[in-house]
């Protein structure tokens, strides 16, 4: 498999796409497959590596044709399709403004400015910050919010993972087999996990799972060194660790999204109507990021399929007006 980078020769600085799809996660790369397979001109812009959110999920025993397979190969198996089909991927470009009130949208990350007719955002969900001291200053410097792509610095090593969802036990799952000690800390809330999930991570001999304790502190000198961490009670504790990973609640990407005109819901996410449509004309949103999201990888891929069609349909139209 190769991806088609932006310094690819055949990728000019100021080339109109008829379609740019923001994030290679299952929704973008299920439109990304029917709209490369409709000879629509596309492109595709991924933060991080491609797959998404897959890459950090354990087990996988719900998608359609594969009673049980790991994040990891289904991500293989569906950027491997989109690579045969012809899908250009940009891996990493990580899109940190839009502009959208002209025909030609503008996606910019921070090394260049990439150009679409249409845009599909599909970039899924980011976590909420962990509002303690010393998150700010350490991110990077052992604070992360990305398990798949910081992993591998922490091997042997103590680490601390923060969140209550099914997806900080995937992550978990993950974490266990590269760090020497893994501390889980869900906090005072009740938990959203799965016992079953629970229960798999648990079973790795190197995870302890802090029930009912908070992070209230993050301590060190140049790096993490260590976390304070309190109680349901009250009572306050402090672990010695080099990393704290966090998971967790999940929420859309508003902040990118804010000053461009997209009409989203009180939690952020983005409305759409049947056809995966904003209420821009040119922009579509699709997966965890769109209104009514289900954090399921057949729902994503369904409504990648279902934006796909919309955005081939549409600029068939817009380019038959053109010509009469």
């Amino acid at each position: 498999m190769s991806l088609q980078v932006a310094s690819s020769p055949s990728m000019g600085f100021d080339e109109v796409y008829d379609a740019v799809v923001v994030g290679a996660g299952p929704a973008g790369l299920a439109a990304a497959i029917y709209l490369a397979r409709s000879n629509v001109k596309s492109l595709v812009l991924e933060a991080d590596k491609p797959g998404g959110k897959l890459n950090v999920m354990n087990l996988i025993d719900n998608y359609p044709g594969f009673p049980s397979t790991s994040g990891i190969e289904l991500s293989r198996r569906i950027v491997e399709h989109a690579d045969s089909v012809g899908v250009r991927i940009v891996s990493p470009a990580r899109v940190v403004g839009f502009e959208f009130h002209e025909e030609r949208k503008i996606l910019r990350t921070r090394q260049r400015e990439y150009f679409g007719r249409n845009v599909l955002l599909a970039m899924g969900v980011q976590r909420k910050k962990l509002g303690v001291p010393g998150v700010n200053e350490f991110l990077g410097r052992g604070v992360s919010y990305c398990a798949i792509c910081d992993g591998s610095f922490f091997k042997g090593r103590d680490i601390a993972l923060v969140g209550n969802d099914e997806e900080t036990l995937a992550e978990g799952l993950y974490l266990s087999g590269l760090a020497r000690k893994v501390y889980l800390i869900s906090g005072l809330e009740p938990t959203k996990f799965q016992q079953n999930s629970l229960e798999r991570l648990l079973s790795t001999a190197n995870v302890e799972h802090l029930a009912k304790h908070k992070v209230t502190e993050i301590v060190g000198s140049s790096a993490v060194e260590r976390i304070r961490v309190q109680r349901i009670d009250g009572e306050t504790s402090e672990l010695n660790v080099q990393g704290v990973f966090v998971a967790g609640e999940m929420t859309p990407m508003s902040d990118l999204l804010a000053n461009v005109g997209l009409k989203t819901d009180s939690s952020g996410c983005i409305e759409v109507d049947g056809g995966m449509r904003s209420n821009l004309p040119g922009v579509y949103a699709a997966g965890d990021i769109a209104c009514g999201r289900k954090f399921q990888v057949a729902v994503s891929v369904g409504q990648g399929a279902i934006a796909a069609l919309s955005m081939i349909r549409d600029h068939a139209q817009a380019r038959r007006r053109e010509r009469f």
